[in-house]
């Protein structure tokens, strides 16, 4: 009786679109390794991971490296009588605890199809190392007076998409920094051409000015599905189908209205313009949906009305009293910030699925004194710390609640996709940003 081929995994590096940052750092989080062993196994070619699996093993065994950023290749293994000298897998295993069971055995397989589990997001970001990332962007940025800054954009997102993990996957950013510097040089001709027609005649500086209004939703609309199109969670892509039509109504005429009613109609505003963005996206062909209402906004807004109405009578007592105004108004600031954000997650929904917040405003608003001072005391070399606290602050208190097996939809949504085969380049796929 013939013997089933068995298969290696072999090492490859990087996915393309994903920096080696990034991979080591979703490989050190699979397997739980130190950054020194994993930059060694990365350091030689063709290194190989694991042997002895099955085609199906394989396949799954791969998927999951990808999804973290990692490129692998399947090699089928030929008998030979001798013992196969010692590979990464067995070196893996033997000096670190919790090494990844075989794909099939993943405790997501065994859940029942309608119990729910809860799972924090995860940011493994680095402040000293996303600072070598930023100011190399902005040294380069200024040398190529700004050209570079489509390229610092992509590699920013690709650090914190990169280093921000659910459920043991990163995100992944992978638009291409071309189409995003095309559609800069357009916004930046048109500001030049706005502000020159302003000084030819107030006439064609209020027409400009009327075009640029009416041009904003197709601005909107078009970066927003740019950036959803090249951001992508295991594989899978996000979506957005926002209409020019919706886009007017949300970011045009509720604003007007709300100044002409004084702000009264301001939280109404915003709630349409949450709406618009939550519920115009998608994960593969799935929509997402959004629950919050108008009410929940306006409760929110008042309620931090109250604390900057606060502020201000603090004011009239003697000595102390702008100070309390001061901590109190942060204060209103942190609260409306956090309760927003509570409001906007947790009316977030994909099928059975569904996003978490409790977002707390006491720390965030410790988060904001303290990157704002040390910002302000070293002269802003302190930003790239305060971003990596901010995105781990974000991802501490956001979760995900899945219902039953989520590897289910995502394996599905994967294949509707590529059933789909949807183009990702159509005739003007860029960003455009003002």
């Amino acid at each position: 009786m013939q013997e089933q081929p068995t298969y290696k995994i072999v090492l490859l590096g990087a996915r393309a679109g994903v920096i080696d940052v990034q991979a080591q750092a979703g490989f050190a989080k699979l397997f739980k390794l130190p950054p020194d062993k994993v930059e060694k196994i990365f350091s030689e070619r063709r290194r190989v991971l694991k042997t002895g699996l099955s085609q199906d093993q394989a396949n799954k065994y791969v998927e999951r490296l990808s999804e973290v950023g990692v490129a692998c290749e399947i090699v089928e293994e030929v008998p030979e009588p001798v013992a196969p000298p010692e590979t990464a897998a067995s070196a893996i295993e033997t000096d670190a605890e919790g090494t990844p069971p075989p794909p099939q055995t993943n405790a997501h397989d065994a859940q029942d199809d309608g119990e729910a589990r809860e799972v924090a997001f995860e940011f493994t970001g680095d402040g000293f190392e996303y600072f070598k990332i930023w100011i190399v962007n902005i040294l380069l940025s200024i040398v190529t007076l700004g050209i570079y800054s489509a390229w610092a954009k992509v590699r920013n997102k690709q650090y914190f998409y990169g280093n921000t993990y659910l459920d043991d996957a990163s995100f992944e950013y992978s638009a291409d920094p071309i189409k995003i510097l095309i559609g800069r040089a357009i916004a930046f001709v048109f500001l030049v051409f706005y502000t020159v027609s302003g000084q030819i005649s107030i006439v064609v500086g209020l027409i400009t000015g009327l075009l640029f209004m009416v041009a904003v939703p197709w601005v909107i609309c078009k970066s927003m599905r740019f950036n959803a199109r090249y951001s992508s969670y295991r594989n899978v892509r996000f979506t957005f189908n926002g209409r020019l039509g919706d886009a007017a109504l949300a970011f045009i005429l509720w604003p007007i209205l709300g100044m002409l009613t004084i702000g009264i109609l301001i939280p109404y505003a915003i709630f349409q313009q949450k709406k618009f963005i939550y519920a115009n996206h998608g994960y593969g062909t799935q929509q997402f949906e959004f629950s919050a209402t108008a009410g929940q906004y306006y409760v929110a807004i008042l309620l931090a009305i109250a604390i900057y109405v606060g502020a201000a009578i603090t004011l009239l007592i003697p000595f102390i009293g702008p100070l309390i105004a001061l901590v109190i108004y942060l204060y209103g600031f942190a609260y409306i910030v956090t309760a927003l954000a509570n409001i906007n997650y947790n009316a977030i929904t994909l099928g059975n699925h569904a996003l978490s917040a409790n977002w707390d405003a006491k720390e965030y608003l410790i988060l904001v004194a303290v990157n704002s001072l040390l910002t302000v005391l070293t002269l802003g070399l302190f930003i790239p710390w305060a971003k990596v606290r901010t995105a781990r602050y974000k991802a501490r208190f956001t979760q995900a609640v899945f219902v039953g097996n989520f590897d289910t939809m995502v394996e599905h949504e994967k294949e509707a996709v590529n059933a789909l085969a949807e183009s990702v380049g159509d005739l003007f796929d860029i960003e455009i940003g003002f």
